[in-house]
């Protein structure tokens, strides 16, 4: 009886020793997975754009400055507009460089038409128009977007339509972007 007794607290010390020192392991292989460098190269961009809205009654507004801040990986670069006045309002994009997509406010974008309009601030630039890969009454589309530049102009049928300029005053050129957008 107390040879089976030995026998059992030796087992069942193995099994927690076993057990402490998969735990240790599982700890550091954990810890360096996540503290490894990502292995695809990653560049960072900022620039000024300025928001100009349009309202229903199409009067302009210039409502703020926005910083810029593009990320640049491999299969994805990502855009992230930063209100300087109020950060409630900043806006998220991906634009995935495989299948050329937007991603935006948990919507798809596909481009449905090439060069629709020129940058007048760099003639090499052409916007193309994206429309929701699953169209909505209310949603947001089309969109002008350029990979170098980032979003041109958002249309919206329900509220202002939104204008994403690098020039502070550039209102005649953000007419001329509301002519094609509707």
């Amino acid at each position: 009886m107390r040879k089976t007794k030995d026998i059992l607290i030796f087992v069942f010390a193995i099994v927690i020793v076993s057990a402490l020192a998969y735990a240790i392991y599982l700890f550091f292989y954990v810890q360096k997975r996540y503290a490894e460098i990502p292995t695809d190269t990653k560049s960072i961009f900022t620039e000024s754009r300025y928001l100009y809205g349009i309202t229903s009654n199409d009067n302009l507004k210039l409502r703020t400055e926005y910083l810029l801040i593009k990320t640049v990986r491999d299969s994805i670069i990502k855009y992230e507009y930063k209100s300087t006045t109020d950060s409630t309002r900043n806006l998220r994009v991906s634009y995935l460089t495989k299948n050329q997509e937007i991603q935006f406010n948990l919507t798809d974008y596909v481009k449905y038409e090439s060069k629709t309009i020129r940058s007048n601030s760099n003639s090499e630039i052409w916007f193309d128009m994206y429309e929701m890969k699953e169209p909505i009454i209310d949603g947001m589309s089309p969109v002008m977007f350029n990979k170098d530049y980032g979003i041109l102009a958002i249309a919206n049928p329900l509220g202002p339509s939104a204008f994403f300029m690098d020039k502070q005053n550039d209102s005649l050129q953000v007419m001329k972007i509301s002519e094609k957008l509707y």
